[in-house]
């Protein structure tokens, strides 16, 4: 059980507004569960689908698929399997849920897009120093920035006045996290972003933390500088020393996400 945290606003409005914006946001704890059934049937690859008439003929839209959607779901059944339509899934949702109303404090849309991805990716890589499932640790990384969607849409519906996001960010991640654990999504997940606003040792996983919290810094100091990455930027000493790791393999390991990274990534690459 995650042990959330109580969320000081109301968190109805902020359901809405984020299942509005992305409807693939309710399809992913429904594939998962689909994934973890024992015997799925055709006919629940196309039930889960149904909360939106266009969903199921977005995602046969991003696979290449050109066929009907009951070809469609056959196709995954027998052939690709759901793996291929949770991969699917994430990166149709990857275009959904960073849309930012206001673009303030200079975060662009894809700005912050390009960084949760990359954080999300770079999580993901530490999978062999973990018991986590790679999905998760990415669903993970993808959600550290969240929070700062949600404020924008908190502010863009008068929930919040003109105060600065750090002023409410904690209600802001909880908000959030309570939002995301209504919806299904995995209690891990819920509970790395929870946590994301508590002391490193705090947390109940205090390694992934570390991680995130290294690679969001070194990132969001080479956007706000424009320089190139890791340069004139030092590590948190406490940071690195909670993962075993250089300040060079991090920085190598961003560059390299960084200059791979790209919008139009294949489904399976994320």
């Amino acid at each position: 059980m995650v042990e959330m945290l109580e969320a000081n606003i109301d968190t109805s409005s902020l359901y809405d507004t984020l299942v509005q914006n992305s409807p693939t946001l309710v399809l992913l704890p429904k594939l998962e569960s689909l994934i973890n059934k024992e015997e799925p049937t055709l006919e629940d690859i196309l039930v889960i689908c149904a909360h939106d008439d266009e969903l199921l003929a977005k995602l046969t839209r991003r696979s290449g698929f050109g066929g009907s959607e009951e070809q469609f779901a056959k196709d995954i059944l027998f052939k690709k399997g759901l793996g291929f339509l949770k991969s699917l899934a994430i990166r149709t949702m990857n275009q959904e849920i960073f849309e930012l109303p206001l673009g303030l404090n200079g975060t662009s849309t894809h700005m912050l897009k390009r960084r949760c991805v990359i954080l999300a990716r770079f999580l993901k890589r530490f999978v062999g120093d973990l018991d986590r499932e790679p999905d998760d640790l990415y669903m993970a990384g993808l959600m550290y920035n969240f929070p700062y969607v949600s404020y924008e849409h908190l502010l863009n519906r008068s929930v919040f006045s003109d105060e600065p996001f750090e002023e409410v960010k904690s209600d802001c991640v909880h908000a959030t996290a309570a939002t995301l654990a209504e919806i299904g999504f995995e209690p891990y997940v819920v509970a790395m972003l929870e946590d994301s606003i508590r002391d490193l040792y705090d947390t109940r996983n205090p390694f992934e933390h570390a991680l995130l919290r290294i690679a969001n810094d070194v990132l969001e100091s080479a956007e706000r500088t424009n320089a190139t990455l890791g340069r004139g930027k030092m590590i948190n000493r406490n940071l690195l020393d909670a993962t075993g790791y250089s300040e060079r393999e991090f920085l190598n390991l961003l560059k390299e996400l960084s200059k791979n990274y790209k919008g139009t990534t294949v489904p399976w690459q994320r």
